[in-house]
């Protein structure tokens, strides 16, 4: 689903048309992966008598919540309103997203299945926050509440968290870039599935190793807050300052392999 379309408004003190509801629930589900630990909705176009006790209702308010930043939800979208023109900016985004195949080269270094996972999640513009970016803040012990701006940089929240799920303890002040440089053993050359730490103006960067280019020159890198999203970028290679593994992998036997996909060239970390 590329856009929500409805001829008439839809939730509490609504027209609720049928097939409007059924867009909107469709549209919903299609960005459930932003709304945190809740079912998908039936596709009924229904609301019951009593539309504010339903669940697509619930739904429409909890967006509201976390992507409008709402403090009282009305759990109305109205066409062309705030929120029916914030689905569809969601909506757009998932798009482009799975109009680029990703596709990481073979490793043995299980956690970047993980990170490939995530590949697509993006900030929101404002005060809201994507509720996902918000739990890399957790896991780096960053205090943010806002996934914008140059003052909450998360590409380290973003390593911890995928560290996180595996087991791994991240480093003292995770959300700080280059103090991943203290995590697990260093290693002398770059390999598929190690962090990379690097400067940047005003800070560090810090992202995962996915691969090569084929004369050697670039390194393509899977990151946080790459571009304001999690995204493999192409980096020259001596940008690079360390490369650490977690100290329980063996690096010896790993490889950097060619990467073939779609990459974005290097831009904001901020």
């Amino acid at each position: 689903m590329t856009s929500l379309r409805i001829t008439g408004s839809v939730g509490i003190a609504a027209q609720n048309n049928v097939n409007d509801v059924k867009a909107v629930q469709m549209a919903l589900n299609a960005l459930n992966n932003l709304l945190i630990s809740t079912p998908k909705l039936t596709v009924d176009g229904r609301l019951g008598s009593k539309p504010e006790t339903s669940k697509t209702v619930s739904a429409i308010k909890l967006f509201q919540k976390k992507q409008l930043g709402m403090v009282n939800p009305d759990g109305k979208i109205d066409v062309n309103g705030n929120t029916q023109r914030t689905i569809n900016t969601l909506l757009a985004n998932n798009a482009a997203s799975a109009t680029k195949t990703i596709v990481l080269p073979t490793t043995t270094a299980y956690w970047l299945k993980t990170a490939e996972a995530e590949i697509g999640q993006k900030e929101v513009a404002g005060t809201a926050a994507n509720p996902r970016i918000l739990e890399y803040f957790s896991a780096g012990k960053f205090w943010g509440t806002d996934d914008s701006g140059g003052k909450n940089a998360w590409c380290g929240c973003f390593v911890a968290w995928v560290m996180k799920q595996h087991g791994f303890e991240p480093v003292n002040n995770a959300f700080r870039a280059k103090e991943w440089v203290n995590f697990g053993k260093p290693i002398s050359k770059p390999v598929s599935g190690a962090i990379g730490i690097k400067s940047r103006s005003g800070g560090g960067h810090v992202a995962f190793v996915v691969g090569q280019s084929a004369d050697g020159n670039y390194l393509f890198m899977l990151g946080g807050n790459q571009s304001n999203s999690v995204q493999v970028s192409r980096y020259k290679k001596d940008v690079w300052d360390h490369f650490v593994v977690p100290s329980s992998y063996n690096a010896d036997n790993a490889t950097l392999p060619v990467y073939t996909s779609s990459a974005e060239n290097a831009g904001s970390e901020a």
